[in-house]
């Protein structure tokens, strides 16, 4: 994300001053697109035509790929040089953040696909849309992009929003404009060390949300060949991917066998914690734990297979 200090192009559709002189607040909408180091556009209230707008607005972290609705407060500076911005501007409130109807896009693409749900199943790209970001599942289609399995690629894209799209079909359309970069992937950068690791092992549950649980035979396996896990809950098995990030993991789209559990079991407790998206980890001696902001979920211990 591309945080802009000193120039912006905004778009305002409505002006609303207080009663202050020296200060007022606005609504702004930031159009999505502009290059790093380039002003905003910006539409005033009323206005058909954009127009540059030179000036910083603290706090406000700005995206290329989004639109945003802003509300911004605009103080007026007391004794400023002729050489220095006359008023400083804040932003109070992100409104909206939407994705804008037709803009270029970069994406960082993983090099294996993995198994996904969209309509049914499926296999899905794995994407950064920033280097600094998590892996995401993409389920679109790009157009005339040969994607190989085994390689990483850095692509720029044409993303453009369909109107009243068919019933469980995608809001948008992408098509490749430039490959920036392709690289054959050595086998350990598929996962990480640590998902290699995991996979040596079966990981018994000890304790989940402070209590011990271990007399429920509750364990999870690792595959880092395919990017799946499985395992059982206390009553049903349990199946899907995993997406390991620095400390950061993520079970998207889990799916499970449909016994009725009759007993005594931890089978909704624990999908609660694999299924959260704030989760982290650490390996320690023997134990694989999970948090969620930074309290302590769950403890597996290590056992062979």
């Amino acid at each position: 994300m591309i945080k802009f200090s000193t120039l912006f192009l905004l778009s305002l559709s409505t002006i609303s001053f207080s009663s202050s002189a020296q200060t007022n607040t606005f609504t702004i909408e930031v159009k999505s697109g502009v290059p790093q180091q380039k002003a905003l556009q910006v539409k005033y209230s009323n206005s058909a035509h954009w127009e540059p707008f030179y000036a910083a607005i603290d706090h406000f972290n700005y995206d290329p790929n989004f639109n945003y609705e802003l509300r911004v407060k605009r103080t007026k500076l007391e004794n400023s040089a002729s050489h220095k911005p006359n008023y400083r501007y804040q932003l109070v409130k992100t409104i909206q953040k939407s994705i804008g109807k037709e803009d270029q896009m970069v994406l960082e693409i993983n090099d294996k696909l993995v198994d996904c749900t969209g309509v049914g199943n499926m296999k899905c790209l794995q994407v950064k849309y920033n280097s600094k970001g998590n892996w995401e599942y993409f389920h679109d289609g790009i157009k005339d992009f040969d994607y190989q399995e085994g390689y990483t690629y850095k692509i720029i894209v044409n993303r453009k929003k369909v109107e009243n799209p068919p019933q469980d079909a995608s809001a948008y359309v992408f098509e490749l404009v430039k490959i920036v970069e392709k690289k054959a992937s050595k086998k350990s950068d598929s996962l990480p060390t640590v998902a290699t690791f995991l996979s040596k092992f079966k990981w018994k549950l000890i304790s989940l949300n402070g209590k011990e649980v271990g007399k429920y035979n509750a364990y999870i396996l690792f595959d880092a060949d395919k990017g799946r896990v499985s395992g059982n809950s206390s009553c049903n098995n349990f199946f899907g991917p995993f997406i390991i990030t620095n400390n950061k993991i993520t079970f998207p789209n889990i799916g499970s066998t449909m016994r009725a559990c009759m007993g005594e079991n931890i089978e909704t407790d624990l999908y609660q914690v694999l299924e959260n998206k704030d989760l982290s980890y650490d390996i320690a001696e023997q134990t694989f734990n999970l948090y969620i902001k930074n309290k302590h979920v769950a403890i597996f211990g290590l056992s062979e297979k």
